[in-house]
């Protein structure tokens, strides 16, 4: 059983230095095969499994395109808690951040072919609030070899040292989906093939461009925080909830 890597000193500066990090080779592909065969089922019965991130206003909850279904593989496969690429995140990200970590949530984010929506830049901590200041780490794993044209990730180089941008609602999104306007003139594209992922820091802006393929675009975005950590809190003035199956907008209050 091949062994997946550990973080070099190297890898930790460049990851100081740009909030992000792309990790080549990093699974072994019969283990992101298996993550994929346990997940299919969230794309196959997307209208009981998964929200619609990119749920249109104006479009009835039954008549979602599901442009990018967001799913939980955790709760759909109990079992990914136990593998060693789980645990393995975990040990990378906490060398990468330089705090012990622990797991908080996934998702399994899906584009369909050649429909798949932008999914516009943003910030975790965007989402998440003040309580997770500089507490949080993500890695992504796609689930296949992906590039520019299917949706690979994109960052913002040095993002994560210019604070939490302000963010807003799309006027034509009816999910809780955000975006900021980061400096695009620091984007780097990350290509990568099916065994690689990248991490990066709670405040590193990123996006994936719409899935213009024919085949799904399916990825698996694992997030942690320090250990110890409270959940998300403290809102930003941006924040708001949306109730997918009655479509019922509110703000947390601890806005």
């Amino acid at each position: 059983m091949r062994a997946y890597p550990t973080c070099s000193d190297e890898q930790r500066r460049c990851f100081d230095a740009n909030g992000y990090l792309v990790v080549e080779h990093a699974v072994a592909v019969n283990d992101v095969t298996q993550v994929r065969e346990n997940c299919d089922v969230i794309v196959e019965k997307r209208h009981k499994l998964a929200f619609d991130w990119a749920w249109e206003k104006n479009t009835p909850r039954e008549a979602r395109k599901f442009k990018i279904v967001q799913g939980s593989p955790s709760r759909t496969w109990p079992g990914i808690n136990d593998t060693r690429l789980r645990r393995w995140m975990i040990a990378f990200g906490s060398a990468l951040l330089g705090k012990p970590i622990e797991f908080w949530y996934d998702q399994y984010l899906a584009k369909p072919p050649f429909e798949g929506a932008e999914l516009y830049w943003h910030q975790d901590e965007g989402y998440w609030g003040r309580n997770l200041d500089e507490r949080g780490i993500t890695c992504w794993l796609p689930l296949h070899d992906v590039d520019v044209a299917n949706g690979c990730m994109h960052f913002i180089a040095g993002g994560h040292r210019d604070g939490v941008l302000e963010h807003f609602q799309p006027e034509h999104i009816q999910s809780d989906l955000l975006y900021c306007e980061p400096d695009t003139s620091r984007s780097v594209a990350c290509p990568i093939s099916v065994g690689g992922v990248t991490f990066h820091h709670g405040k590193t802006p990123h996006m994936t461009p719409p899935n213009t393929t024919d085949g799904w675009r399916r990825a698996v975005t694992t997030h942690m925080r320090v250990v110890g950590s409270e959940g998300e809190g403290d809102h930003y003035p941006w924040k708001i909830y949306v109730n997918q199956f009655t479509g019922e907008r509110t703000v947390p209050s601890s806005r």
